[in-house]
Parts: structure tokens; C-alpha cells; sequence
């Protein structure tokens, strides 16, 4: 498949003026499973997810490349960003359809431009953070806490920009169990057993070749009721249902 993603000018709304630097900029799209940068190569562009969800895998071996995190709406993937500052440090592919904003490297640099240096300070800061969530999320807690905060970050990952696939409360995940143990640090064995025990709950449906999130809306509130309570509140299997179902019911943070 080709790494080039399709390109259009730039469009939009009305810009106003902490945003009409976007204006240089230009349109990709890359399709599910479109390498979108890969790693090692020059980063010549600054490079915007704009819609959609991509993945970032690291180099392990010759032909073995591992799952690290989940990148989407407003995350920068391209040169000076902290996936690299001139050369990628990770393989970039595309998890659904996505759009991206690119902007030459010369026109980033102009030093008449104080409120784009201000609004790509945030989106690196915002991109860093969510890039180490997800690294130390591999570190914390147990295995079952790990896969469950994977899930619950997917979630979110996908439903940032409306897509097909997403049918009432439910949720099709286009990634491999694998790829989910992967990015929880978890052998396949450990993950299907996991995710067996969430789909004997009614949270998910599994098959050999996907993954499928029910009560949607509660997966998606997850990770704020962690933030709140701590991981304790998914433990367990039972500590997990417990919470999802308070999730889904609209009691939030009781207990």
C-alpha cells in the first residue's frame, strides 16, 4: 500500500487570528492502515491529526515492530513534536481514516508569527502528555487495569471525529487483540482471557478478528472516573463492572 496519503488545498471556516496560520497549511488523507510516517525517516513538515485516529509502533527487531500508543484530534506527529524533532522515532499508521494538516518547516520557523509559536506550544504540550499517559498506563496497576485503560483510551481515540462503525452504544475497535495487548503490556493469552471476562459482563463482543465495546458512552467516561477515584475502581473484574455500570446509569463518582 502507498505511504503518500491523498492531498487537497486547505479549507475551512472562517478563520479568526490564533488560527489563520493554518491557512499555509495542507490536506492529507490516509486510509486504515496507511503508514502515515515511518520511522527513522526526516520529519520535513509540521503535521497535525486533524480527524481520525492513528498508532504509533516502535522497531524491536528487524521485522517486529510493537504498539505504543494512540494518537488522534489535535495531537502533532510531524517535525519538531514529540514524536521527533527532525527525525521520526516511531512508525505513524493510520487506526481509521485520517486527516492530517501539513505545513512546510520554513514557514513554522517565520519569527513574525508569535500566535502560532503559542498555539503549537499547546498542541505539542497537549500531544506529550497524551503520548506519556499512555507509555507510564503500561507500567501502572495490574494487567486487567492495563487493558481495561487501553480499551477506555481507544474509545476515545475513535470517537473523536464521527465515524462509520459506530452503531447506538457500541463501538467496532479496528485493531487486533494483539495490538491491544501490545499496547497494555500484555502476552495474547493474558488479553483474550481478559477480554473474555469483560465480554461474560456485557462490556464487550469479541471474535478472532476484532474487539467491540458496549455501553459506549460509559467506556467513554471511564477514564475520568479513574482520574477521580484512582484505579482501584477497576481492579477487578467486579470493580470494573461495578464502575462501568454506575457510568452507564449517570451516578458518576458514587460509591
Amino acid at each position: 500500500m502507498s505511504t503518500r496519503g491523498t492531498r487537497a488545498p486547505h479549507s475551512g471556516g472562517p478563520e479568526t487570528a490564533s488560527d489563520d496560520w493554518l491557512a499555509d497549511g495542507q490536506v492529507r488523507t490516509y486510509r486504515r492502515g496507511q503508514k502515515i510516517i515511518e520511522a527513522g525517516t526526516p520529519l520535513a513538515e509540521w503535521i497535525a491529526i486533524s480527524g481520525g485516529a492513528a498508532y504509533l509502533a516502535a522497531k524491536v527487531a528487524a521485522d517486529t515492530r510493537v504498539a505504543v500508543a494512540a494518537l488522534w484530534l489535535g495531537d502533532v506527529i510531524g517535525a519538531d513534536s514529540p514524536l521527533g524533532k527532525l527525525a521520526a522515532r516511531y512508525d505513524v499508521t493510520a487506526l481509521v481514516d485520517v486527516t492530517t494538516i501539513h505545513i512546510p518547516l520554513p514557514r513554522m520557523k517565520d519569527p513574525h508569527a508569535p500566535l502560532r509559536d503559542a498555539a503549537t506550544g499547546e498542541l505539542y504540550a497537549a500531544t506529550a502528555s497524551r503520548l506519556q499517559d499512555q507509555i507510564t498506563m503500561r507500567l501502572a496497576g495490574n494487567g486487567f487495569q492495563r487493558l481495561v485503560s487501553v480499551l477506555a483510551t481507544l474509545a476515545t481515540a475513535l470517537s473523536s471525529t464521527p465515524r462509520p462503525g459506530t452503531l447506538g452504544n457500541s463501538l467496532a475497535l479496528p485493531v487486533s487483540q494483539a495490538s491491544i495487548g501490545q499496547l497494555s503490556g500484555l502476552s495474547r493469552r493474558q488479553t483474550w482471557i481478559y477480554l473474555g471476562q469483560l465480554a461474560e459482563r456485557g462490556w464487550s463482543r469479541t471474535s478472532r478478528t476484532k474487539v467491540t465495546l458496549e455501553g459506549l458512552n460509559a467506556w467513554l467516561s471511564l477514564m475520568g472516573e479513574v482520574e477521580a477515584r484512582g484505579l482501584e475502581c477497576i481492579a477487578t473484574v467486579e470493580q470494573c463492572d461495578a464502575t462501568l455500570s454506575r457510568l452507564a446509569s449517570g451516578r458518576a463518582g458514587l460509591k
